[in-house]
């Protein structure tokens, strides 16, 4: 019959109630709120319908992270149980890389520069040395110099000894010279170069790996995890 609209199928009608179903829902929510005249802003109430996700790869149950006691390049000895409150980036580098460790120092400095002066005071940015030998203060302090991350970067160094049980821990392999001398003299002409497990793992305020990113990581989903955890916004 001309003049005549297609005719709405059961599955077509099913679908449409169930959508007015939701923005009922919604709509009497949000007007439960206003009407209440609750703390809770509209824009919040949307947020927790929708809640924000963490982008690294997620620890379900998070895990424990375990406490250290290395010295950075002035000697101070740094743990991480005293930056307990802050949220912290922790990843494995050492200091004549060639290439992913100052991939990933250039880009934690672009993450810890987009969180912005309020949250970048939550946030704290922890490197560990994967080359016992090599990584001199001198040789560290360069490091930091060359990739304009003095000031926000903590380079953490030690003695075969001193790193291995905390390589261990993170599950963080290294072929250095004092850990693996058959792997490093097969690496020659080159033996500074030191093969090692690239990984940034994301510590939560009260010392538990919520997430970990891989050393080609993303600097907006390293910003996005320091900033939801450093806020709160993800508990």
């Amino acid at each position: 019959m001309s003049g005549m609209g297609p005719v709405m199928t059961e599955d077509r009608r099913r679908s449409v109630r169930r959508s007015r179903w939701k923005t009922l829902v919604v709509a009497n929510l949000i007007a439960a709120v206003v009407a209440a005249g609750a703390g809770t802003t509209v824009w919040t109430l949307l947020r927790r319908l929708n809640p924000p996700r963490l982008e690294g790869a997620v620890l379900t149950p998070p895990m424990p992270a375990y406490d250290f006691h290395l010295r950075d390049a002035a000697g101070r000895v740094v743990s991480l149980s005293t930056l307990r409150g802050k949220v912290v980036a922790l990843t494995f580098l050492y200091s004549h890389c060639p290439d992913v460790c100052p991939l990933i120092a250039d880009n934690m400095r672009v993450a810890q520069q987009s969180l912005g002066g309020g949250l970048a005071s939550r946030v704290a940015f922890v490197a560990i040395s994967v080359d016992p030998r090599g990584d001199t203060p001198g040789a560290v302090r360069e490091f930091l110099r060359v990739h304009r991350v003095e000031q926000m970067l903590t380079f953490l160094i030690g003695s075969s000894a001193e790193l291995r049980p905390v390589w261990a821990h993170y599950f963080v392999g290294s072929d250095a010279k004092e850990v693996n001398p058959e792997a490093a003299a097969a690496s020659s002409p080159t033996p500074q170069q030191v093969g090692h497990t690239a990984i940034v793992y994301v510590i939560d305020p009260k010392g538990y790996i919520r997430t970990f990113l891989p050393g080609n990581f993303d600097p907006k989903d390293l910003t996005t995890d320091l900033r939801l955890l450093a806020s709160g916004r993800v508990r």
